[in-house]
């Protein structure tokens, strides 16, 4: 299995590695730093430097196997080493959707007693789906206010990984209706915002709350009896 640097330092932009595979323009790492995507976030873009020519990395994906595989245009000799640069704007751009997300979701349903049963995120516009009995349109003020409040807080966001056995003690780290999280050698990833919410999630996320900056919603539809779908914004945010 190749090291997977972005669960370890999503901060990371560029980094070293050694081609393990390749095959019909794809290729396998020793080591990568670039998101496959998945739980609604879209795969990370950038270049690979190999051999002296900058190559587009233009999709990346995960196979049933766990290997990460990086579309690069052309097949590469196992063994050719490597150099891996993040498009760092849109990355940062999704760590902040992300975390933002998690901040919406909990305030939904501790406050309305929402359930989350859908999220796609942008770099710059996210939408979220939840299930809200009895939420109308005049609740939104209060439901951007209550995010807002929770962002200026500054609250850390950390992971850690624990068991599975722990993971199926806490059924609150599920959020999601349909979409279980992976267990992966018998670990479990969780993502914690400090003193606020923990929850089960394999993706990229800023340190702190403040980094996220300010949000608003730009868009409300419902979708349905207690359906309804939220687009969300951020303020501009200098890049780390």
């Amino acid at each position: 299995m190749p090291a997977k640097l972005y669960l370890e330092d999503p901060y990371l932009r560029d980094f070293e590695a050694e081609v393990t595979a390749s095959a019909d323009g794809w290729c396998a790492l020793s080591r990568t730093a670039f998101y496959p995507g998945g739980g609604g976030q879209p795969a990370d873009r950038g270049q690979l430097l190999a051999a002296g020519e900058a190559l587009a990395v233009t999709e990346v994906r995960e196979d049933d196997a766990g290997e990460v595989w990086h579309r690069a245009g052309r097949d590469l000799v196992p063994g050719t080493a490597v150099r891996g640069a993040l498009d760092w704007p849109l990355r940062h751009a999704l760590m902040r959707a992300h975390a933002l997300m998690h901040v919406v979701n909990t305030v939904a349903r501790d406050r309305f007693g929402g359930v989350i049963t859908g999220v796609q995120l942008g770099p710059e516009r996210s939408r979220i789906d939840l299930k809200l009995a009895g939420f109308t349109r005049d609740q939104l003020p209060e439901l951007e206010q209550r995010v807002n409040e929770v962002l200026a807080r500054a609250l850390a966001v950390t992971s850690t990984t624990i068991s599975e056995e722990e993971f199926r003690r806490r059924p609150e780290l599920v959020r999601t209706l349909e979409v279980k999280p992976p267990v992966i050698a018998g670990r479990v990833r969780v993502v914690e915002i400090a003193g606020f919410d923990a929850q089960a999630c394999g993706g990229t996320h800023v340190h702190t709350t403040a980094e996220i900056g300010r949000a608003r919603i730009v868009k409300f539809d419902n979708k349905g009896k207690d359906n309804k779908r939220f687009y969300w914004e951020l303020d501009a945010t200098p890049g780390r």
